[in-house]
Order: structure tokens, then sequence, then C-alpha cells
């Protein structure tokens, strides 16, 4: 009897303990998972709010404030590339300053945005037989990357063009300039937004020596 009676203490302890270890075992197994479920909702959670976030920033950061730069050949005249500049700073007045740096070897012209306080466009001018260069904008567009209206209309600056320095450019030549880009989409684009614009003229001359040849460039803002 006394045996008996052992044995069964004995199984029942048994069977506490594997009890006991079931019981812990599906109570840690769902902490692990409860914790993974957490970690995985947390981790969720935090992406879609920092997307949303960066979205709603981007939207409410568009640069609308554009300013359009044309180059032309300096023997043909024909429009050769452009560079189009972005702001977020935006202002409907457009003045463009030119100042000049020399030395003994090279002038060089910077042309700032004076509302934004932004360098346009930046070059040099050399003694002959150098040949000065466009510093600034490095990133030209070639013209081909230009799309052009499809129609056969043709528009012209309501108030005409403002040269940066006394180039004497005459009417006929500035006419045959345009009639090379006022086909450009952008160009259609700029007129509608800023109708009243004056074209901005500056002339990359590329030799120190009067009277030599160089780049006319055309300026629009949006």
């Amino acid at each position: 009897m006394p045996g008996t009676i052992f044995s069964i203490i004995s199984r029942s302890i048994t069977i506490s303990h594997k009890i006991i270890y079931v019981m812990t075992k599906t109570i840690t197994s769902y902490l692990k998972k409860s914790k993974l479920y957490l970690m995985v909702v947390g981790f969720f959670s935090i992406f879609f709010l920092t997307s949303a976030c960066h979205c709603d920033q981007e939207e409410d950061k568009i640069a609308d404030n554009k300013v359009l730069v044309l180059k032309f050949n300096d023997n043909t005249n024909d429009f050769i590339e452009g560079k189009e500049y972005k702001s977020f700073n935006k202002t409907d007045e457009f003045t463009l300053n030119a100042t000049k740096e020399s030395n003994a070897n090279e002038v060089i012209t910077n042309i700032t945005y004076a509302q934004t306080n932004a360098l346009v466009l930046k070059t040099s001018t050399v003694p002959l037989p150098g040949k000065g260069q466009i510093l600034i904008p490095e990133d030209f567009s070639s013209a081909d990357t230009f799309a052009r209206v499809e129609t056969n209309d043709y528009v012209a600056p309501k108030n005409g063009y403002k040269e940066l320095e006394s180039y004497i450019l005459d009417e006929s030549h500035f006419s045959d300039l345009w009639s090379k880009i006022q086909s450009l989409v952008k160009v259609r684009e700029y007129l509608r937004s800023n109708p009243e614009q004056q074209i901005q003229i500056f002339f990359h001359q590329h030799s120190l020596e009067k009277n030599t040849e160089g780049n006319w460039i055309f300026i629009l803002k949006n």
C-alpha cells in the first residue's frame, strides 16, 4: 500500500511538471509571437507615417520660380543649347546684374538674379588666340531635347528685349535670333505665364579684342 501511494504521488508530480512545462512553453511562444506582431505593426506604422510626411513635404515644395537660358551658335545664330533653373524662392521681380572681374589674362563676367542672389551665368573672356568659355552653367541641354509646338503660328515678346550691357543689337538681328526659339514649348510657356517680360540679352564675347566673335544668350523668366 505505501508503495502504491508513493507511485501515485510520483506520477502526479511528473504530470504536474509536464503541465507546467507545456503551459510555460505556450506562454513563452505567445509572448514571442506577440512581440514579433508588435514589432511588425510598429515598423509598418512608422514606415507609413514617415512616408506620408515625406509626400506632404514634396507636395508643399514646388519650384515655381524658373529662369530659362538659351544659347545660340556664334556663326549661324542657330539655337544650340539651353538651361532651365528652378527655385523655391518665389518672386515676380526679375533683375539681372552683370558684374566683371578683370585680371591680366581674362575677364570673368557674372550674371546674377538679384532677387534670389542666384548666379545664372558665368563666362570668361581671354586674349587671342584663346577662346573664352561659359563656366556656369556646366550642364546645358542640347537643342534637340527642347520640344517645339506643332502649330505654325508666330509669337513675339510683348515688350521686346533688354540688353544687359551695350551691344547695340538691332531689331532685325534680334528677330532673326528670336525666330529660332519662339516655337519652343518652354518659350511659349514662359510667355504665357509672364507676358509682360522683356527678354534679357547677354553677349558672351570670346576674346578681349573688340569686335570678335561670341555667343548670343537669351534669358527668360516664367
